[in-house]
């Protein structure tokens, strides 16, 4: 008889092979975003790296709250401390799946974190992992969702429980048996403010398929290539290539490579659209 397969197999799978692919590798944790928002829907990704003694340390972020991207570095400033998670953390708690519902303490609403600081992220439900690196580093990688798309399901849950022995796996290899150099705050940054800076160009002008089309295309990809690592036909990549040309006024790749590179070096933030402060120039806007 044919064994049954499980229905959350699909979905991991693909999130398997997504991570081994991109281990040891620059852009891991956006590969690992993407895998995730492949899975299940989510309005809010964020990674840090928990340390004993320190303040939490930025790894990934696309949250986008009602004040910014930027609302993150006030966090980091303070409020940290009294956050579930990273007081889940500090204690040395387990390693594993936790919902912020059933670890805030009671009257969380009216705490000075919620009322200071958390209510104006936007979210409505969060799920955190916590893996630990060695006995003073955690990785939390946190998927949150706001009112437009309504808490997480039992299903979903199901799906995040699953998943949690592949990502812990692939966090353990890559940030502490690879690339551990990544982790420290003096080393690796240009690489990841690259990296921010790649994987949020063009997201303000243009759509998100144009914007995976530009990244790869900016990370030296052929038609062909980029193809492949869509899933989609070498035609439908040059139909892409060719809006967003279109719409960033330009006609070539080496147009493109010299965009961004003037777009990073204008940029006020890695945490943001490169194009967006660029495009704001009134040098940039001059005919």
């Amino acid at each position: 008889m044919q064994a049954e397969t499980a229905p959350n197999a699909p979905h991991l799978n693909a999130m398997a092979v997504s991570l081994i692919a991109s281990i040891g590798r620059t852009d891991f944790q956006f590969e690992m975003a993407r895998a995730l928002r492949q899975c299940l829907a989510i309005d809010a990704g964020l990674i840090l790296l928990y340390r004993k003694g320190s303040a939490p340390r930025i790894l990934y972020n696309d949250w986008v709250t009602r004040r910014g991207l930027s609302d993150i570095r006030r966090y980091l400033g303070g409020p940290y401390r009294h956050d579930p998670f990273y007081q889940l953390a500090a204690d040395n708690q387990n390693d594993g799946l936790y919902r912020l519902k059933e670890i805030a303490p009671a009257r969380f609403d009216d705490s000075a974190y919620y009322r200071d600081y958390y209510r104006h992220s936007g979210l409505l439900d969060e799920f955190n992992f916590m893996f630990s690196l060695d006995s003073d580093r955690k990785v939390a990688i946190s998927l949150g969702r706001g009112r437009s798309l309504g808490d997480f399901s039992a299903d979903d849950e199901a799906l995040l429980a699953s998943a949690a022995p592949l990502l812990q796996s692939a966090v353990v290899r890559h940030w502490r048996d690879l690339r551990p150099e990544t982790l420290e705050p003096s080393s690796g940054y240009l690489n990841h403010a690259l990296g921010q800076a790649l994987a949020r160009f063009g997201s303000s002008v243009l759509t998100e398929r144009e914007c995976e089309v530009a990244n790869l295309i900016l990370r030296g990809y052929s038609l062909k290539g980029a193809a492949e690592r869509l899933g989609i036909s070498p035609a439908t990549v040059k139909l892409h290539r060719r809006n967003l040309y279109a719409k960033l006024d330009i006609n070539s790749q080496t147009a493109l490579f010299a965009l961004f590179i003037e777009s990073v070096s204008a940029a006020g933030s890695v945490y943001e659209d490169p194009l967006e402060s660029y495009l704001k120039r009134p040098s940039a806007n001059a005919g």
